[in-house]
């Protein structure tokens, strides 16, 4: 099956399905290092860790980059690889760096439940409102059209709706048909049963404009970005030089022989057609121009200042971001897996879901599942991402008792076939994932906890 396009973010259900791979010649001196000279036995096992999947000839990956802290921080951060790979020999490429940016697939996704939340707050668009209202335009699914379908329905991915359509969509007209065709929704009522969606992400990004009378990109440097004094994009076009040349391409490569292929961010990648300066200006209408359930591009700094503010309840800086009770009310579950609550698990993976957040559960039966630690024991919440050869994670173990709560994040910008293939060993995760979380949760282990 063709991969793609670049601007269509898919999710990690479909992404590990549809791997047809590629990417350049084995890179065998990986550039690495972290924040701070002088290393702990912890970071020099974060380090080691990373050069050796960089490096592994059977299972390579392009390059990786991690964070973690606990508390609020301050973050450790450590990376390996290269964000560019030259055709003909590594001395011509790119390294990852403490300033790289990523596109960083599903992570997205997290990022708008976190504006979303801050629009409920300001009375903009409320988590339980009819979007029709906000959006001007009915809003229903075809099967189902007495319920409402609103911003929490889409948040948990409850609405109904499915992924059987590529994105971005070249119009509002066609989004509006697509969400009149009853093909494009399950066949349960809204609220019943679990559909991951990156088609909702599109819905309600295009409603989060209609509340704001803002385009995607720009609501969001508003209502969260500028907030939390960062400024990542889902404009590629939007980014800084500065931030363009630290821009990490996406690779895959099909076997250990061909050479890395790049899948999204390349230098040479035009911009997608339907991404024209009007589309991405306008308000309202067709949000997907702007890739909201996948298209956001971030350094690992933006990712960390996302974790600190979900592990600070909404707290950051000594201030508050958005109130502590609607901080709950985000994670409050609203689906998890059971005989009575249906949904697909995307092969075990997803076993509960708030607003916006997976939550990690510790489960790992016969059917997969998402355990962060093979001795198990560590609930979580965050979200985890695969697209066009990336793996990706933002998680936050909350505070328990008086031990601190620990956050760590991860990219990996280009995978090998032979990477993606290697299932984990306590989870549903990829084996590279397992240990990349792992490793830096027993590294925070052996940080103290605050006095």
């Amino acid at each position: 099956m063709p991969s793609p396009t670049p601007q269509t973010p898919i999710s990690r259900r479909t992404a590990l399905a549809r791997l047809a791979g590629l990417g350049p010649l084995v890179l065998t001196s990986p550039a690495w290092t972290a924040n701070e000279p002088g290393a702990t036995p912890a970071r020099s096992g974060v380090q080691a860790l990373l050069r050796s999947l960089v490096a592994d000839a059977e299972r390579p990956i392009t390059g990786v980059s991690v964070a973690w802290f606990k508390g609020q921080g301050p973050a450790e951060h450590a990376w390996a690889g290269w964000r560019t790979v030259a055709p003909e020999h590594p001395s011509g490429s790119l390294p990852i760096d403490a300033n790289t940016l990523f596109r960083v697939a599903s992570i997205s996704k997290l990022a708008q439940a976190l504006a979303c939340l801050r629009l409920h707050e300001a009375g903009r668009l409320r988590w339980d409102e009819d979007l029709s209202g906000v959006w001007r335009r009915e809003l229903r699914h075809p099967l189902h059209p007495h319920v409402p379908i609103s911003a929490r329905l889409l948040l948990s991915h409850r609405s109904g709706l499915l992924d059987r359509v590529s994105l971005p969509l070249a119009s509002g007209d066609a989004l509006r048909r697509l969400l009149a065709d009853p093909t494009n929704w399950s066949a349960e009522e809204p609220g019943r049963s679990f559909r991951y969606s990156n088609l909702g992400s599109t819905v309600l990004a295009t409603a989060m404009e209609a509340a704001t009378e803002e385009p995607y990109d720009h609501l969001m440097q508003h209502w969260l970005f500028e907030p939390l004094d960062i400024r990542p994009s889902f404009s590629a076009a939007a980014l800084s030089p500065t931030q363009r040349h630290h821009l990490a391409t996406l690779y895959r490569r099909p076997e250990v022989s061909t050479p890395w292929l790049a899948q999204a961010d390349s230098r040479s990648e035009p911009p997608h057609p339907y991404a024209t300066a009007a589309a991405m200006a306008a308000v309202g209408d067709n949000a997907s121009v702007h890739s909201p359930a996948g298209g956001l591009r971030a350094s690992m700094s933006d990712l960390v200042r996302l974790a600190q503010v979900l592990a600070g309840q909404g707290r950051m800086d000594q201030r508050r971001v958005f109130s502590s009770a609607n901080y709950q009310k985000l994670i409050e579950p609203q689906w998890t897996h059971g005989a009575h609550s249906p949904g697909e698990t995307a092969g075990g993976l997803f076993r509960s879901w708030s607003l916006g957040l997976q939550h990690f559960s510790d489960v790992f039966d016969a059917q997969g599942g998402d355990r962060l630690h093979p001795r198990g024991g560590i609930r979580a919440y965050g979200h985890v991402g695969a697209a066009y050869g990336l793996l990706s994670g933002l998680i936050v173990v909350p505070a328990r008792g008086k031990q601190d709560s620990r956050s760590l994040v991860y990219v990996i910008n280009g995978t090998s076939q032979a990477a993606m293939d290697q299932g984990g060993r306590h989870s549903s995760l990829r084996r590279c994932e397992e240990r990349i979380i792992s490793t830096l949760l027993d590294a925070m282990d052996r940080l103290p906890n605050k006095a």
